[in-house]
């Protein structure tokens, strides 16, 4: 039986103050392989981490391999990798597995999981746009993402919802997105030892002074042919330079820091907590509902207003800065409910103030009656 997966590659660069300069960087990589599950386990995902974890290995990487883990182990795996990249260099996050999208949020799903509600997945699984916040925070140069994960959601006799694959997410200024195939759409895993589109990276990836855009693009190539034009891998990039995995020119080539600066001129906020679907306003403009991410914000001050009927209203000012992501977690309070009997005595009360001060302008009007 086939099994559906997706692979999806984000690369973030922040450019440096280099002109026009190769630079061989200190490159660290985290990868992740889930493949046992007790629901519909995979066959792939340890082989393609094992895989991929050598050919990065072989690329310069430092690698850190981890294989069929829980959540616990997938949340400290991705903070201390956070931790290394602090030090600067490029840095490389793989994932092969289970992975779901639950109202435009996609999340990767932990061995050991169980989710019997839509809602209980922002528990249970680990958020992508947590590990994209996660390496944004540690401000190294160059960061890299490489999402595996199955199509077919395993949760979705419990989803109220349908959505097939992963969200789209698009590239900012100075990234590169690759796709399986089309946001939404299937992806085929092969019938080999790796997933077919993890195959034909591993078969391009490692080729000598070949640039990023060109391994994918040989990639989509091969997966076009192999699947009669059934699945069509898609990118979108704003790269400031160029990458290479492998080669005498590998790291990166880059331009003046001033054409970033020229041209990265806008932030992004990303709202998230409880409880979900509560309104969100920016500046007084309606944006859409919780979790929220807001891109291509003007840099300078901004104030964020979450609304939701039963809940107190909540508002803060945030500062945005150019080409960073700024963080919100906003948690609404309860409106307090009266008891029946609170409502009477509230209703009696007013009823009374009002007939004292009917009382007084009656005494206190115009001429007596006679």
């Amino acid at each position: 039986m086939k099994k559906i997966s997706l692979f999806f590659t984000i690369l973030i660069l922040a450019v440096p103050c280099f002109s026009h300069a190769t630079v061989s960087e200190h490159r660290i990589a985290l990868v992740i392989g889930n493949g046992s599950y007790k629901f519909s386990p995979l066959a792939n995902p340890v082989n393609d981490a094992n895989d991929i974890a050598r050919a990065l290995s072989r690329c310069g990487f430092e690698v850190t391999k981890k294989t069929d883990c829980t959540r616990k182990e997938m949340r400290s795996a991705i903070r201390n990798f956070g931790d290394k990249i602090k030090k600067g260099g490029v840095g490389l996050f793989y994932y092969a597995g289970h992975g779901i999208q639950v109202k435009g949020e996609n999340y990767l799903v932990p061995v050991g999981t169980t989710v019997d509600r839509e809602y209980e997945v922002i528990d249970e699984c680990i958020s992508a746009s947590s590990v994209l916040r996660s390496m944004d925070y540690a401000g190294n140069r160059l960061n890299i993402i490489i999402l595996d994960a199955c199509r077919d959601n395993p949760f979705k006799r419990s989803f109220r919802s349908s959505s097939l694959g992963l969200a789209r997410m698009d590239a900012p200024t100075g990234s590169f997105l690759a796709y399986a195939t089309s946001p939404g759409a299937v992806a085929i895993d092969g019938t080999g030892r790796n997933g077919l589109y993890t195959a034909k990276l591993l078969k391009h990836m490692e080729t000598p002074n070949l640039p990023i855009e060109e391994v994918f693009k040989r990639v989509r190539v091969d997966v076009v042919s192999e699947t009669n034009k059934q699945q069509v891998p898609w990118e979108s990039s704003s790269l400031m330079g160029k990458f290479f995995f492998a080669g005498a020119e590998r790291g990166i080539t880059v331009r003046e820091k001033t054409i970033l600066e020229d041209t990265v001129k806008t932030g992004t906020v990303f709202i998230s907590g409880s409880p979900e679907e509560a309104k969100v306003y920016l500046d007084g403009y309606y944006e859409g509902t919780m979790p929220c991410r807001i891109t291509n914000i003007e840099s300078g001050s901004h104030k964020v207003k979450v609304k939701k009927q039963g809940y107190k209203d909540w508002e803060k000012k945030i500062r945005v800065t150019k080409g960073h992501t700024v963080d919100v977690t906003v948690n609404l309070e309860r409106q307090p409910v009266l008891s029946e009997k609170n409502f009477i005595n509230s209703i009696i009360e007013m009823l009374t103030r009002r007939h004292h001060m009917d009382g007084k302008s009656r005494r206190g009007g115009g001429p007596s009656c006679k």
